[in-house]
């Protein structure tokens, strides 16, 4: 399962007027450490996501207009106002064009844009590892096409880092805190079981497919992803169908053959029997809830993997 940063916009098809003024991006950057570095980077991969996206209208907004509302609205101040802007600046259907709320509108772009920033950043416990003016500088610089101070093979290289290091903090705290749960099950390749509901049936082999539900979790709490959420919005009755050999991550083949028919199990997880390196070495939870087993073939009639999260 992989699973990326994301630092999204709302989809709108947003235009301001005017052009842009002269004004801080031209200063010349330099970095004291890494951690200057990867706060430019973010905030210029977040402009990068209004400027790359191909949008002509996106062309025509005021771009210092929009960096004023990025510096603004990074915090945790919901911009609810903004909707409103934009129904002024573009009607009801979004298909006109008032210039009268131009400005307003970009500075709501700006704003929208530092408010997702900073919600997803928080989530993640990460804000705090940030130079947040180094922030603004990198999205000023990105707006306006001028971040080539680092280069994008090693923004990506930056990011990927910073995500990994986070996620391999969050995941030894969530591990250090399931070990604190009475009654749960330590094993000695870091995997750590609790009993929600003991079945009253047998236990699968390690070949055996499996059908089953259950609930992704990562370190930090937030719901990746739910087999019973899944059945409601696709009208499916049946559980997954899953083959324990080769057909799931390290972790499942080595807890489900120790649950029983018609329990349920938390399972804690920790990278590097999830999802690994390509994973963004995330720490992952799971409450399973075994249906049914049977040998190898009897579910999967072909290579099956877990669906991967969105």
């Amino acid at each position: 399962m992989k699973k990326f940063l994301v630092f999204a916009v709302v989809a709108l098809v947003l235009s301001a007027c005017g052009g842009d003024k002269a004004n801080q991006e031209d200063e010349v950057i330099t970095f004291s450490n890494n951690k200057d570095k990867v706060s430019y980077v973010l905030g210029s991969m977040n402009a990068q996501s209004l400027v790359g996206s191909n949008d002509k209208n996106v062309e025509r907004l005021n771009k210092d207009f929009i960096a004023e509302g990025f510096n603004m609205n990074l915090n945790a101040t919901k911009p609810d106002n903004c909707e409103e802007t934009f129904k002024k600046l573009f009607g009801p259907y979004y298909q006109d064009f008032d210039s009268t709320y131009a400005k307003d509108g970009a500075i709501c772009l700006g704003r929208m844009t530092a408010y997702s920033f900073y919600r997803d950043l928080k989530r993640m416990d990460a804000f705090g590892d940030l130079n947040v003016e180094y922030v603004k500088k990198g999205f000023l610089h990105g707006l306006h096409k001028k971040d080539t101070i680092v280069s994008q093979e090693e923004k990506q290289q930056l990011i990927q880092s910073f995500i990994s290091d986070i996620n391999v903090r969050n995941g030894n705290k969530m591990m250090a805190k399931a070990k604190q749960i009475p009654g749960i099950q330590k094993f000695d390749n870091g995997i750590l079981m609790q009993v929600v509901q003991e079945g009253k049936g047998a236990m699968p082999a390690p070949t055996d497919d499996v059908k089953v539900e259950y609930i992704l979790t990562n370190a930090t709490g937030d719901t990746v992803q739910s087999s019973y959420a899944m059945k409601k919005q696709t009208g499916k009755t049946e559980a997954v169908a899953l083959k324990l050999n080769g057909g799931v991550i390290p972790g499942w083949s080595y807890a489900l053959p120790k649950m029983r028919k018609g329990g349920k199990y938390r399972i804690y997880v920790p990278w590097n029997l999830a999802y690994g390196e390509q994973g963004g070495k995330e720490s992952l939870c799971f409450l399973i809830e075994l249906i049914d087993f049977a040998k190898e073939g009897s579910f999967v009639k072909e290579e099956m993997q877990m669906p991967a999260a969105q």
